[in-house]
């Protein structure tokens, strides 16, 4: 099995994922609620806190953040959100980690969305 620079193995992006924005729309002059827009559907590998840190994480208040990868995809913003398509939960991006050695994927830092 063969490693990139960044020492991550593509065969772990096996969980698909959906990423939209909220776009406002306007009916005949009259502003609606902004609705999802699906800007792009892909497979990520997804992390969460481990055990072994988990305390240490409830303590910073990071307890439900998680970590994205993906492969790099152009114009992903901080004001997206990541929909997990197996258990339905929604993330909002609050960091992205641009791929400055050429490793072929990004990762994005998300914080779970009450719903």
């Amino acid at each position: 099995m063969r490693l990139n620079n960044m020492r991550f193995n593509f065969s772990k992006l096996n969980h698909p994922i959906e990423i939209f924005e909220m776009k406002s729309v306007t009916e005949n002059g009259t502003p609606q609620k902004p609705k999802p827009v699906t800007f792009l559907k892909c497979f990520a590998h997804l992390e969460t806190v481990s055990l072994k840190d988990y305390q240490a994480s409830v303590q910073m208040g990071t307890e439900s953040e998680i970590k994205v990868f993906i492969r790099n995809y152009p114009g992903i913003t901080n004001k997206m959100v990541i929909k997990d398509l197996i258990t339905k939960q929604e993330y909002k991006i609050n960091h992205i980690l641009f791929d400055y050695r050429n490793s072929g994927f990004s990762v994005l830092m998300a914080k779970e969305v009450s719903l």
